[in-house]
């Protein structure tokens, strides 16, 4: 059994390889101009996504309808895989940890597609990647943001940090929250969650046992920015509201 568990992992390792030369290929070729600037550009983002999400047999179900037009996504966080399952609906940028543009390869091709980076503890930091946030957001990019700032065991979300939400109020776009589900017998597969201490190669090993791996993706309702014509909408009340929708879809069975 331990044999058979080294072989899928080595298999999974040369496979995801393989798929990242394949993505550097096509960073280097067509993601020159942005993601969501060009149609070829777009399709070979989509295609590349679920490539990965193939690999790992993901059985990914669709509930709602996602927005096609310029929107701040804030959805809860519970893996890395979470960024390919969402990026192979639909071009995407997403905001992630500058550590991440350091790596050898993936930190170019990340950059490449369109990633955001915050430098997280920096002073001003966040003012940075609101106004790059933003300036994605009018330009007629959608961003992602997990506004949890850390992984979670995918049973509860944790509070909301709403200072990037700015972000939707400044380019005057909906913000849609998105719930994430890995269901299982057990309630969330164990599997998945990539959290505490774990390696990337632990999360790997865990992924090739989540079999099979199903994956739920839930599009609430929009929240419009103009929640109230009265008063001002500020970055706390979207949090909130974002917060509260994810939080009861992920409680729902």
């Amino acid at each position: 059994m331990k044999f058979l568990t080294t072989l899928k992992l080595g298999w999974k390792i040369l496979r995801l390889n393989l798929h990242l030369v394949s993505g550097i290929v096509l960073a280097y070729f067509y993601l020159r101009n942005g993601i969501h600037q060009q149609a070829t550009a777009s399709a070979h983002f989509i295609k590349w996504n679920r490539g990965i999400c193939n690999i790992f047999h993901a059985k990914i179900t669709s509930h709602g309808k996602m927005q096609t037009e310029p929107t701040l996504y804030v959805m809860n966080h519970v893996s890395w895989f979470d960024i390919p399952v969402l990026a192979c609906q639909q071009p995407l940028h997403f905001l992630s940890k500058a550590d991440i543009k350091n790596w050898p390869l993936i930190g170019w091709l990340a950059n490449r597609a369109g990633t955001l980076f915050i430098q997280r503890g920096r002073h001003g930091a966040a003012q940075k990647s609101l106004e790059e946030i933003t300036s994605c957001l009018q330009s007629g990019g959608s961003v992602v943001i997990f506004p949890e700032g850390t992984t979670t065991d995918g049973k509860s979300v944790k509070k909301f940090h709403g200072r990037l939400l700015q972000a939707a109020i400044e380019a005057q776009v909906k913000i849609q929250p998105i719930t994430l589900k890995y269901p299982h017998q057990l309630g969330v597969n164990p599997n998945v969650p990539y959290i505490d201490d774990m390696t990337f190669m632990d999360s790997l090993l865990g992924l090739i046992r989540a079999n099979p791996l199903e994956v739920e993706l839930h599009f609430l309702s929009p929240i419009d920015i103009h929640l109230d014509h009265t008063s001002e909408t500020t970055n706390k009340q979207l949090a909130e509201l974002s917060h509260n929708a994810i939080a009861k879809q992920l409680a729902h069975k």
